[in-house]
């Protein structure tokens, strides 16, 4: 098996446990892997308190990568903003409150790090640019 599909399993392991940790907080689960232009929601789903979050999944499985917490780039968040703009879009949430989560796994210990980070960051972009990228 190559480095790239064991990446893919491993990300695919830590989305399904964060996934399995967000319905156990009563989120709504809404897409998985949701992607435009070379952009990608991990997961997209809605909160106990109705709003849309948007979260980023990372992970390591050894401590030589360091912490994954500080692993979402200004160049990641901005194809993270311009795909959740694409989903509001085409999903009738224009209007929705969002925000855009993080949640950090560190699977290299027993138990298992993880880190829930609410609003982990916030897009400086307006409405009408998030338009213009589509």
């Amino acid at each position: 098996m190559n480095s790239l599909s064991k990446n893919k399993k491993k990300g695919n392991y830590a989305e399904t446990y964060a996934a399995g940790y967000l319905r156990r907080q009563n989120y709504t689960l809404l897409a998985r892997n949701y992607s435009f232009r070379g952009g990608e929601l991990d997961i997209v789903a809605q909160s106990p308190q109705k709003e849309l979050v948007f979260v980023e999944i990372k992970s390591v499985w050894t401590s030589k990568k360091g912490s994954p917490i500080h692993r979402v780039s200004k160049q990641k968040q901005l194809k993270i903003w311009k795909t959740a703009c694409h989903f509001l879009h085409f999903n009738g949430g224009e209007n929705q409150k969002c925000r855009f989560d993080v949640i950090a796994i560190s699977l290299d210990q027993t138990p298992i790090r993880f880190i829930h980070l609410k609003n982990a960051f916030e897009s400086n972009q307006t409405i009408h640019e998030c338009h213009h990228a589509f």
